[in-house]
């Protein structure tokens, strides 16, 4: 049973709200509030709720939730103690008043709401509906214009005779080298979309699909992925770009103006006709997620998969950098993605070569500091098993931040990992390398160059560890004395 005290203009809209979840009574002193309303549907009395004797006429001791709603601080205050002296466990809602912000310090009260704030979210959460409404709006545009460019008439059922009678135009979403979850998962949405405007969209990699969890998702999910070494840029009407805006990591360099571009990384480059670039969001796929809800299109299961995982790997299972739209969007796809394909997905069986690597991360292992772990591994094909090393490392008892690299080629891949708040791994791939990533996570690669032309195996491993160690360590702040390592 829910006891609602104040019946004004504030009261009636909470009564309209909660009246259907359960039995209801209001109480307010003055009786010309009820006279006011045509028909009642719920229970009232006329008294004051100051009173103890109006409080038990109402059944405060079977009452379950309380809201006190008048905008009279004293009145408040005195319902509140009179309500804990006959019922302490009822939960207990009560009207906060801006200007005495102590009013019920060293009261028991569940939760204080003032109308002005709640009011004031709801108008920013509709101006957000708003933006996003816009942000459609002008992303659908350039579809338009597009197809307008093409001979496409913007009734794609109708088309006029063009260059292009089908009704249909093409685009080549672009992800960035070494796709990773979010990057896969938001090209499917944008290619979902796409779809629902009468838009055919290949979505296209470079690099390769790394990590053992990747090509999990990519083989359980049927996603269609093409690599760019067989893309034939100018056969496609239009260019979209997810989850980067640096041209560097781009597994091509279009010739040609970006139609879209959808990422939640700051400080890129590239620019494109349609930019949202939204660095407080965890995960792109997120972005993404909005689109979709805005457009009414509700993710298919393989679809709401992938955006799940895409949202937990990219905030490290919502410990990095989370905002409350991922929450939400996390919460939202629960409900439609498959458990069992997450599982395989997240633990898929380990090669061979990646047990090897771990092994040998162990095995090779330098330590410095008594907390910071290097290790060389040699000469590599699963780039991806660095990431799982440095990770793996991670768990040693002690340690707090590890580099692992390899060679794989004609470069030196490095993958960094860290639980401590002191130190931006990311940060230091950048400074060292020219690589990137987070605080706790991040990568980087070089071109092996001198090194290329050693032949021998163990003095290459020697200059190689050498010079990597060193860099790191010296951005790090380490001094030479500190640099020489143990294993």
């Amino acid at each position: 049973m829910i006891l609602i005290i104040g019946y004004g203009s504030f009261g009636r809209k909470v009564v309209s709200y909660v009246k259907a979840l359960d039995r209801i009574i209001v109480i307010d002193k003055n009786p010309t509030v009820f006279e006011s309303v045509e028909k009642l549907d719920f229970e009232y009395i006329v008294g004051d709720a100051c009173e103890k004797e109006t409080l038990l006429k109402a059944g405060i001791k079977e009452v379950d939730t309380v809201l006190i709603l008048t905008n009279d601080h004293t009145t408040n205050k005195k319902i509140v103690e009179l309500i804990r002296e006959l019922n302490p466990t009822a939960y207990l809602i009560v009207r906060g008043i801006s200007k005495y912000p102590d009013l019920y310090s060293g009261t028991k009260v569940d939760r204080v709401i003032y109308p002005i704030d709640c009011a004031a979210k709801e108008i920013v959460a509709e101006m957000e509906k708003s933006q996003l409404r816009k942000r459609l709006m002008d992303l659908e545009k350039v579809i338009l214009d597009l197809k307008s460019k093409h001979g496409v008439t913007i009734d794609a059922d109708n088309p006029k005779e063009g260059i292009n009678n089908n009704g249909i135009i093409s685009f080549l979403i672009l992800m960035h080298n070494n796709p990773d979850p979010d990057s896969i998962a938001s090209a499917m949405a944008l290619k979902r979309i796409l779809e629902r405007w009468k838009v055919k969209a290949d979505i296209g990699y470079g690099g390769r699909i790394e990590f053992d969890e990747n090509k999990a998702m990519v083989n359980l999910l049927g996603i269609k992925l093409i690599p760019v070494e067989d893309v034939d840029i100018n056969k496609y009407d239009g260019i979209a770009v997810v989850d980067t805006s640096s041209s560097k990591l781009l597994p091509i360099n279009p010739d040609r103006e970006i139609d879209i571009l959808i990422d939640h990384h700051e400080n890129g480059d590239l620019t494109a006709k349609y930019m949202d670039i939204r660095p407080e969001i965890g995960a792109t796929a997120t972005i993404l997620l909005e689109y979709l809800n805005e457009l009414n299109i509700t993710p298919k299961q393989d679809l709401a998969t992938a955006l799940y995982y895409a949202i937990c790997t990219d905030t490290n299972y919502f410990r990095r950098k989370t905002s409350k739209k991922d929450f939400e969007a996390a919460g939202y796809l629960q409900d439609l993605m498959d458990p069992k394909t997450l599982e395989m997905i997240e633990n898929p069986e380990m090669d061979t070569e990646t047990m090897e690597i771990l092994a040998r991360s162990i095995l090779n292992r330098k330590i410095v500091r008594s907390s910071i772990a290097l290790s060389y591994v040699g000469i590599i094909k699963n780039r991806g098993a660095l990431a799982k090393a440095a990770d793996f490392l991670l768990k040693m008892e002690g340690i707090t931040t590890t580099y692992v690299f390899g060679i794989s080629g004609n470069k030196i891949y490095i993958s960094a990992r860290t639980k401590d708040l002191r130190i931006d791994v990311g940060e230091i791939m950048r400074r060292a390398f020219g690589g990137g990533g987070h605080q706790k996570a991040a990568a980087a690669s070089i071109d092996l160059g001198i090194f290329e032309s050693v032949s021998d195996k163990d003095s290459l491993r020697k200059l190689v560890e050498e010079a990597i160690q060193t860099k790191i360590l010296k951005v790090m702040g380490i001094s030479e004395e500190e640099r020489r390592v143990k294993s």
